[in-house]
């Protein structure tokens, strides 16, 4: 059995819990077990913008946390598996891995670059297999037509993921929707960045980051937009009612997380496996789109 300490971030254990649900039941349903660490904190991606050494900081505690149990990490959120990925390269270099392991000790922790850091679609990807998920497919998804989108931490910076994939043409979460039966749709706006990161320091930006890719997507005629991070998630989903509503438009993508779609083809239960009620999603829709009998939600 694989085995991983769980990075749940701080965004999707508060907002974004259909996430946690459904990657918990799938990774149960693939024998990868998840262990829970009570001590980890943020990642450090935040603090990094106010300082460099308070971010690496936070980022090798929980790397350390997980050592300590002889665990490697499985993240979720992009954006940590970015900065923790970072940071072990960062920590690569013996001055600044003593520099920090100073300050570590004052709470008995020590790190000695040991840990990796995978994001969950790695994990996947890598250690179960497209072989190994196809035998666990259920439902038929054929009739679905997929967006992928990557978001810009799950392969940045290049140097951090050991050339896991490319992340000017990315091909991995394509496979993995092609391995529950679904058609990943190519399109133009494939790399374009989500704007989350944008929008605390302009709003504008940011929806017109998100405009531009849904206004890319309405002409590929697609059914689902799938994601693997919380915070395009939310940029996604969520902004498109703020958008219809400030700007008049009448955007209706639904949004899908990776782990939901491979739990639907899995034959997970909708709302107890995998929280689809929580997308904002007509279940009548959904239902249809699938084909799915509804006694099965």
């Amino acid at each position: 059995m694989n085995r991983y300490a769980l990075f749940l971030g701080c965004t999707t254990p508060t907002q974004v819990i259909q996430y946690e649900l459904s990657s918990r039941w799938i990774c149960k349903q693939l024998g990868i077990e998840l262990v829970d660490i009570k001590d980890f904190v943020c990642c450090g991606i935040n603090q990094t913008n106010l300082n460099l050494e308070a971010g690496l900081l936070l980022a090798t505690m929980n790397l350390a946390l997980a050592e300590k149990r002889g665990l490697d990490i499985l993240t979720l959120c992009a954006a940590c598996t970015g900065h923790l990925a970072e940071a072990v390269e960062k920590l690569k270099d013996q001055d600044t891995r003593e520099r920090i392991n100073s300050k570590l000790e004052t709470i008995d922790l020590k790190y000695e670059g040991k840990t990796k850091v995978k994001h969950i679609s790695r994990v996947l990807y890598e250690d179960i297999g497209i072989d190994r998920i196809k035998e666990k497919i259920k439902i038929d998804l054929s009739n679905l037509r997929i967006a992928p989108h990557y978001g810009c931490h799950y392969l940045k910076p290049e140097s951090a993921f050991n050339g896991f994939d490319d992340p000017d043409n990315p091909k991995t979460l394509h496979k993995l929707i092609s391995a529950t039966g679904a058609f990943p749709v190519q399109y133009e706006t494939l790399n374009l960045c989500c704007g989350g990161k944008s929008f605390p320091v302009s709003n504008k930006i940011a929806m017109s980051l998100v405009r531009k890719k849904l206004d890319n997507l309405i002409s590929k005629k697609i059914d689902f937009l799938v994601v693997q991070c919380q915070t395009c998630y939310l940029m996604y989903s969520n902004q498109q009612n703020v958008i219809n509503r400030k700007l008049g438009r009448n955007y209706n993508i639904p949004v899908l997380l990776y782990p939901q779609l491979l739990g639907i083809a899995m034959g997970g239960d909708l709302i107890h496996d995998l929280g689809i009620h929580l997308n904002g999603i007509s279940m009548d829709y959904f239902l249809k789109k699938l084909e799915i009998n509804k006694k099965r939600s």
